[in-house]
């Protein structure tokens, strides 16, 4: 399911499908130097994705600390940026998480690195990962960005949520972090997680069981509660 998103340039509502042309033609013509046009999406199906401008001298880390700030941080734990042959770790000391991959540093820069492999994988919190595709769409114009810069250009709307347990549209408000790993629904309205054998309405309460559903991929995961810091 991909829904439609805002562009941040002129803040219209658009369709997934036609943001990469609406950003480019809002670049168009415009100077300031070489940038490079990234998505990133969440592996599997697609349902949260954003398109990010990266400088012509940016970092994988500057990438990094953008998708941790706009959708993933929580704990500030471990990520990786993987190739085909190598990973890009977010520390020297990442104890073996590259396996057989050659282990490189996100100081590499971002425009080249995806230019010649095309697109990466991305991952946050090897212990209960969150994994990304973040892939080159096309170069683009500088503008305003500085070279070393990165900024997200257009990101998806609030994906709609049902409530698993008595089916109201879109009115899924927590996540029950308890139940993600086990065959029950997670995704609760108000009502029912107050009703929820780990909720507020019963005698005993699993301490940080309940995580608010939020634009991410990460959502229910660890600690994450979506402060969406790049996106505002």
């Amino acid at each position: 399911m991909a829904v439609d998103g805002t562009c941040a340039i002129c803040k219209e509502t658009v369709a997934a499908k036609k943001m990469r042309a609406h950003v480019l033609g809002h670049l168009e013509g415009r100077g300031g130097g070489n940038a490079g046009l990234v998505r990133v999406t969440n592996s599997g199906s697609v349902v949260y994705w954003m398109y990010v401008r990266v400088g012509s001298k940016a970092s994988l880390d500057d990438l990094d600390t953008l998708i941790r700030d706009t959708w993933v941080e929580c704990c500030q734990h471990l990520s990786a940026f993987t190739s085909k042959a190598a990973s890009y770790d977010s520390t020297e000391s990442s104890d073996g998480y590259s396996g057989d991959l050659e282990s490189k540093s996100m100081d590499a820069n971002a425009i080249g690195v995806m230019s010649r492999e095309g697109s990466l994988g991305y991952e946050y919190d090897f212990g209960t990962p969150t994994s990304l595709t973040v892939k080159m769409v096309g170069p683009c114009p500088g503008g305003g960005l500085g070279e070393d810069d990165v900024e997200v250009v257009a990101r998806n709307n609030d994906v709609p949520h049902d409530c698993g347990i008595c089916g109201a549209k879109g009115k899924a408000a927590e996540v029950c972090s308890s139940c993600m790993w086990v065959d029950k629904e997670c995704l609760l309205c108000k009502k029912c997680a107050e009703e929820h054998e780990h909720g507020e309405g019963q005698d005993e309460v699993d301490e940080g069981t309940f995580l608010p559903v939020v634009n991410s991929p990460r959502m229910g995961m660890c600690g994450y509660t979506g402060d969406d810091r790049a996106w505002k």
